[in-house]
């Protein structure tokens, strides 16, 4: 499998997951200041999201076709090396390739999505591009999207709450990191699985409007589906929170199978949102924790309106423990995976960037688990976990006996990207037990990913090309690469071959 990047630059921001910053770092979370250790090169989760040049049918076998649109169709289809399960989404590029806007809505679900890390987020693997098509490689939700779920069943209250809780933990997520979705809808959230207790665990996708704001600026292109687009849209002078007012519509339709701003046509709907109030009658069956929220969410006047951080402390979530709900974790694993958490051990950035693609790209059992345990860990709900959050959920949710330096040293070995937070899949990184990674398919799908020229061999000149865009190539970090092969390198002719990248990675992953 041949591996090329398609990325655009980034600006080199200290603190953020997509730069590199080649200087001393500082961590400042609440009261605590840590020091960071000087380095050449520090991996970032974008590295492992890979745009390849191929025939996708090379490396994926068509199962069936499970959607048809406009612009193309979604397959389910099978990792031929894996056996992995996936979404193929097929975008017709004689359509939007007469649509310069809507080639660019393909890359740019391509570049958002490679900067999202959330359990709540459908996942991406791979882009894929020849003549005719964009193929975008997915997590394939089984369950389908909300939108069938609420035609078929009758929601209780609870089971809503539990929906939106996680809807708006993604949501504060991605606000966080400046990027608005502005096209959330029923469609738009998948469902991953239905739990035995009525739990559903759900999925935010189609990510091809969203769009990085910065903080103050004012939107103005108008853009979302008519039912669920905030009033200050259509004035053409609105932000991020344009996400909750649709999370508000979301919810009103799930409780009520209604919709709240209704008209035979969209010029209709359109006047319904800038002119009216919602019909609070259907809603008044349901509890007062309900409709406070949901008041909350559509108010018009977006300066008043909750952001997803505020919405998330609402008394209806603590009503209903959605917290609790969807992170059920054993105790008994809890210590396993501390333990896993606490032995890990960063040796350099080629182990480093092969373990994180494997986590990134294989269907691990243990996963969803080590990411309820995350959440736990994760008090303020918006993703990833400071210093203060990992150290007191080491001693009062695993029962640690640990010092607050000791603490230090294992979230600062845990940190990759040097951000100052540990995100999620850095924490399941450090917690899953390593030798699910020691099957010959397992390592031949790493190795696969260093061999940039598809040649069989892993040379300088493919770790450069891996890391090129997040890295500036100097002879500093030059010769670092150089020090990756020679480690691995035993026959001395500076290149990689498959047995001795396995031996490599065999003897690394028995250690952690």
């Amino acid at each position: 499998m041949g591996i090329k990047f398609h990325r655009n630059k980034k600006e080199k921001i200290k603190g953020t997951g997509d730069s590199f910053i080649l200087e001393q770092f500082e961590i400042y979370d609440d009261d605590t200041s840590l020091d960071r250790q000087p380095s050449i090169i520090h991996y970032a989760p974008n590295l492992i999201v890979s745009q390849i040049k191929t025939d996708p049918s090379l490396d994926y076998k068509l199962v069936k076709v499970i959607g048809e649109g406009a612009f193309g169709r979604v397959n389910l289809v099978e990792h031929k090396v894996t056996g992995m399960i996936r979404a193929m989404k097929v975008i017709k590029k004689a359509i939007v390739l007469n649509d310069q806007n809507n080639e660019s809505l393909v890359l740019n679900e391509l570049n958002i999505l490679k900067k999202i890390d959330h359990q709540n987020v459908v996942k991406i693997y791979e882009f894929y591009s020849d003549n005719k098509n964009f193929y975008l490689i997915t997590e394939y939700c089984s369950g389908g999207d909300l939108f069938t779920v609420s035609k078929k069943e009758n929601l209780s209250e609870k089971q809503v709450a539990c929906i939106i809780y996680q809807i708006l933990l993604a949501i504060n997520h991605i606000h966080k990191m400046k990027i608005m979705h502005r096209d959330l809808k029923l469609e738009n959230i998948l469902i991953t699985k239905k739990e035995e207790d009525g739990l559903y665990r759900i999925k935010l996708c189609d990510f091809g409007t969203s769009h990085l704001f910065k903080d103050g600026e004012k939107e103005k292109g108008v853009t979302g589906s008519s039912y669920y687009i905030a009033p200050e849209v259509y004035n053409k002078k609105y932000n991020f929170k344009c996400d909750l007012w649709s999370v508000g519509v979301i919810m009103y339709v799930l409780l009520t199978k209604k919709i709240p701003f209704f008209g035979k046509d969209d010029k209709e709907v359109r006047k319904s949102i800038i002119r009216k109030k919602y019909n609070p009658e259907p809603i008044r069956c349901f509890s007062q924790y309900v409709q406070d929220l949901i008041a909350d969410l559509l108010e018009k006047d977006y300066d008043k309106r909750l952001n997803a951080e505020k919405a998330l402390t609402y008394e209806i979530f603590k009503v209903y423990q959605c917290k609790e709900a969807i992170n059920k974790v054993d105790l008994k694993q809890i210590k396993s995976y501390v333990e896993n958490i606490k032995r890990y051990k960063r040796n350099n950035i080629f182990q480093e960037t092969a373990i994180s693609y494997l986590i990134h790209n294989c269907d691990i059992d243990d996963v969803p688990i080590i990411l309820q345990l995350f959440n736990l860990f994760d008090v303020n709900d918006n993703g990833k976990i400071g210093f203060t959050e990992f150290y007191d959920g080491l001693v009062k949710i695993c029962g640690e006996n640990i010092t607050r330096e000791e603490g230090r040293k294992i979230f600062l070995n845990l940190d990759s990207d040097k951000n100052n937070y540990i995100e999620q899949e850095e924490f399941v990184k450090a917690g899953v037990d390593k030798k699910v990674f020691l099957s010959d398919k397992m390592l031949k799908l790493a190795f696969d990913f260093f061999d940039i020229d598809n040649s069989g061999l892993i040379t300088v000149e493919d770790i450069i090309q891996l890391f090129k865009d997040n890295v500036k190539i100097n002879k500093e970090a030059s010769s670092e690469f150089q020090k990756i092969i020679q480690t691995i390198d035993k026959n001395e002719k500076g290149k990689i071959d498959y047995e001795q990248f396995s031996i490599f990675m065999k003897n690394l992953l028995e250690q952690l």
